[in-house]
């Protein structure tokens, strides 16, 4: 199923509306981290999250996510641009986690990522609209299910009302199991000036109770058939300003490992030459790997090596 993201605004004006369905990119999200359950999820919904975030705007832009919390996952951190292309990571995504629950008893289908993120620690959001300056801002942690805290990040550090949800649906027999199926998220946001209070209100409690899931489980094959599923009773008709591809990607490349080699400096590079002979350099967000033998280090070495002055 491809991916994508339709920016829309309500035909009254009151709100603007992101969708996304973002499969693909949270599909090889898990798969390059080998992530399946609780840890495949939480990057679903952190890839999400990061894209409606990137693509608030019409302007190019970069948005860096960190969900750092206390639970065993460790930190999440996502790199979204607003083309539509997206990379994450777990800091401790192979560890052992508890059983995925249903998150209340109102959204029974939806479930619980608190105990695997944690109920306490920071939001941190870096928006990079390629200007000189950036612009970030952070929150604290209100319940360890990612979009909720990003929802409260917008809301408390941008003043923006806003509802936001995201979530994937898992393809493993047992409840709980598995890799992504689906994924995909709606953030709605009322616009200065305009009675879209009320709307996003409305919006918020529906998604709370677990509308976005049911709407997943109905396998949308389109932005607007997501929002139809799950909005579409309190919503006024939707304008669609442009839609962009999603897709999993990392800049990443040998030259720039070669580059983070050279940060190590002269000396350090020298010990590794003569302790190992070799050196690899893994990629946190894609894990691709760079495997760097003795010649190669050595001009490393040499690039790293600061050029003898004049003699005094």
């Amino acid at each position: 199923m491809p991916g994508e993201i339709a920016r829309c605004i309500l035909a009254d004006g009151a709100a603007r509306l992101i969708v996304a369905l973002t499969t693909p990119a949270a599909e090889e999200a898990a798969r390059r981290h080998q992530s399946e359950g609780a840890a495949a999820l939480a990057l679903a919904r952190g890839t999400t999250a990061g894209l409606l975030l990137s693509t608030l705007t019409k302007d190019e832009e970069r948005v860096t996510l960190q969900v750092l919390g206390d639970g065993p996952l460790g930190g999440l951190t996502v790199d979204a641009s607003s083309s539509g292309r997206v990379r994450a990571y777990l800091r401790h995504a192979g560890s052992r986690l508890p059983a995925l629950r249903a998150a209340t008893a109102i959204a029974p289908q939806r479930l619980s990522l608190a105990a695997a993120v944690g109920r306490g620690g920071i939001v941190h959001v870096v928006r990079d609209l390629g200007l000189r300056d950036t612009f970030s801002g952070e929150t604290q942690i209100v319940s360890g299910e990612i979009d909720d805290d990003v929802e409260h990040y917008l809301i408390a550090s941008e003043q923006i009302d806003s509802a936001l949800a995201c979530d994937g649906l898992l393809d493993g027999v047992v409840v709980g199991s598995g890799g992504i199926a689906i994924s995909g998220g709606v953030l709605i946001q009322a616009l200065p000036g305009s009675a879209g209070a009320e709307i996003v209100a409305s919006a918020r409690e529906r998604l709370r109770a677990g509308s976005l899931t049911r709407a997943l489980e109905t396998r949308p094959a389109t932005a607007e058939e997501l929002v139809e599923a799950a909005l579409g009773d309190v919503l006024p008709a939707l304008q669609v300003l442009d839609r962009r591809a999603v897709s999993f990607f990392c800049p990443c490349s040998r030259d720039r490992a070669a580059s983070s080699l050279t940060l190590l400096g002269a000396s350090e590079l020298r010990s590794m030459i003569l302790d190992e002979g070799k050196a690899e350099v893994t990629c946190n967000f894609c894990r691709e790997r760079y495997e760097f033998d003795e010649v190669e280090l050595e001009a490393i070495r040499r690039e790293a090596t600061p050029p003898s002055g004049p003699p005094s």
